[in-house]
């Protein structure tokens, strides 16, 4: 009787400790977040689109993608997060009328979301604060000589984001063809695997 009573107490006592931590609430792994309230911007693409300007966004998380600024079809993807994942597209049609599709990837938005924080969404520079160079040894000279690279009219892309009261703006153009060309710069590469991302948000 007295092992059954002290078998009794432990589990009681286990139960109550699991009863306890259980409520806890969960963390959710952010990885680095830089935050500048003064780089966010598209006020006027932002009103087309019927968006809240990002830092009154009602989310606790929220990332969006602009494409095709300026061009027929300027659309914004948004993932958003409150007490659990969501994504949908805006998109304007000709007669700048917003459009939106809610979207329900096949693999889940979570492990979207956990490959791009992975890529440092919420940390990686503007491309054009990223110092990139792409050094050559001329082994006939032994000279060092520095390559550059430009493209004009490339497809840029603006992602911008709220993490609590954090919010910030950054814009990328042809980050595959940068990526190719300084192969040392991993921001490049990063922001490459985050528009493949998005991409997959729309893969049914």
């Amino acid at each position: 009787m007295k092992y059954f009573s002290a078998i009794l107490c432990i589990i009681v006592a286990f139960s109550a400790v699991n009863a306890q931590t259980g409520g806890k609430p969960k963390l959710m792994e952010l990885g680095n977040i830089v935050s500048d309230l003064t780089s966010v911007s598209l006020e006027e693409v932002t009103k087309k689109l019927s968006l809240a300007p990002i830092a009154d966004s009602k989310n606790t998380i929220e990332i969006r993608l602009y494409s095709g600024i300026g061009f027929p079809g300027t659309q914004c993807v948004v993932l958003e997060y409150d007490t659990k994942w969501k994504a949908s597209k805006l998109k304007l049609n000709t007669k700048d009328s917003t459009v939106k599709q809610n979207l329900k990837p096949v693999i889940g938005i979570e492990s979207i979301v956990k490959s791009m924080i992975s890529n440092n969404v919420f940390s990686l520079p503007a491309q054009d604060k990223i110092n990139a160079g792409n050094y050559k040894l001329d082994l006939a000279t032994n000279q060092v000589k520095l390559s550059s690279f430009t493209i004009s009219d490339a497809a840029c892309y603006y992602i911008q984001f709220k993490v609590g009261d954090q919010t910030r703006q950054y814009k990328y153009c042809d980050p595959k063809g940068y990526a190719a060309f300084y192969k040392g710069q991993h921001e490049y590469l990063d922001f490459a695997a985050i528009l493949k991302q998005f991409a997959r948000l729309e893969v049914k």
